[in-house]
């Protein structure tokens, strides 16, 4: 045996453990994925003794649906990732931001009351507020930049925000999800490769669309469809604007403080 074919055997056998590894993977978030569009189907109805925000109790075809469908692009785009493996520095910061963001859902879960009341003269105007709890997922894709941060920071500051007590209950572990996907999905259409303000603009804004099209249809069913359109317009916009600029923002001026030195969005802080 030659010696080129000595040193390209193993290689053959390591590439085709690692498809293998990637294909039972990608099976399993599968599986996860269709579990939980399942749960958030029939979650409203299942978990409604929890839940005392007074959205529709019903199951909802469009929750689980929605669900499935951002899990499926979120996949397919992890399959694309250039770097998919999570570090413990990564989960750690990813953790940190999460609670640190949870607690910043909670003061804006006190706030938001008397603010929309303001925005009262025209009701789909308070959509305009909903960036602040659409951040976390925008911050996290950018500061971990890794598959699936976006879900998982969005997904704990939600968990923490139920935890500490709000007005909407075990809804907000839910929300926390979708929205954490709807701003992923975008990451991953960029295939994780871009870190910029467009990314961040566009994360904001795919989780703008989520919560806008959530809220319409269990929270305000009522709204003609010219208020729907706008709830969910406004919601867009506060994402840009709030989520996707404000925390492109954030990160930048986390990156030059130092504290994101073992991450690859602190050591290029001038590209994020």
């Amino acid at each position: 045996m030659s010696t080129t074919e000595k040193h390209h055997g193993p290689t053959g056998g390591s590439s085709r453990a690692g498809s293998r590894a990637g294909t039972v993977a990608t099976l399993v978030l599968a599986t996860v994925v269709v579990a939980v569009a399942a749960l958030l189907w029939w979650g409203p109805t299942w978990f409604s003794f929890l839940d005392d925000s007074g959205g529709d109790a019903a199951p909802q075809p469009l929750v689980g649906v929605l669900a499935l469908v951002l899990g499926a692009l979120a996949i397919v785009g992890w399959r694309t990732a250039p770097r998919r493996s999570w570090r413990v520095v990564d989960i750690v910061v990813a953790s940190v931001l999460g609670v640190a963001m949870g607690l910043v859902f909670t003061a804006w879960n006190l706030g938001w009351t008397p603010v929309s009341n303001a925005l009262a003269f025209f009701p789909p105007a308070s959509a305009l507020l909903v960036g602040v709890w659409l951040s976390a997922g925008v911050v996290g894709g950018l500061v971990v930049r890794k598959p699936g941060a976006a879900v998982f920071v969005e997904l704990v500051a939600a968990v923490v925000s139920a935890l500490i007590g709000n007005q909407w209950g075990f809804a907000t572990v839910w929300y926390g999800l979708l929205q954490g996907l709807g701003a992923e999905v975008v990451l991953a259409v960029l295939l994780y490769r871009q870190w910029g303000v467009v990314a961040a603009i566009g994360a904001g804004a795919g989780a703008g669309v989520v919560v806008g099209i959530l809220d319409t249809v269990l929270y305000y069913p009522e709204f003609v469809l010219g208020w729907k359109v706008a709830y969910v317009a406004f919601a867009v916009v506060s994402g840009i604007v709030i989520a996707g600029l404000g925390g492109w923002a954030l990160t930048r001026a986390l990156a030059r403080t130092g504290a994101l030195a073992p991450l690859a969005s602190g050591r290029n802080a001038e590209r994020v």
